[in-house]
């Protein structure tokens, strides 16, 4: 379960890295590694509430995290 969950947090940053609507978050234009702004990026949603409207939810940390244990919760029944 640990290991899924870890699994699960590098697709979303391989995602929100190379996704067209964000992009370039933890590393920058070719040139410096900056794991802050990823850092920022998964818990910006508890500062903003409107990363919680649908149209967001692609780039919302807790959102793939929600996802990931019903996902569990139903293929482990």
């Amino acid at each position: 379960m640990i290991s899924g969950f870890i699994i699960t947090t590098i697709i979303y940053l391989l995602y929100i890295q190379f996704s067209p609507g964000m992009g370039n978050i933890w590393y920058r234009n070719d040139e410096y590694f900056s794991p802050m702004g990823a850092v920022r990026v998964m818990i910006y949603p508890c500062y903003n509430v409107a990363m919680w409207y649908p149209n967001m939810w692609d780039i919302n940390y807790f959102i793939w995290i929600l996802f990931y244990f019903t996902g569990v919760f139903i293929f482990t029944r």
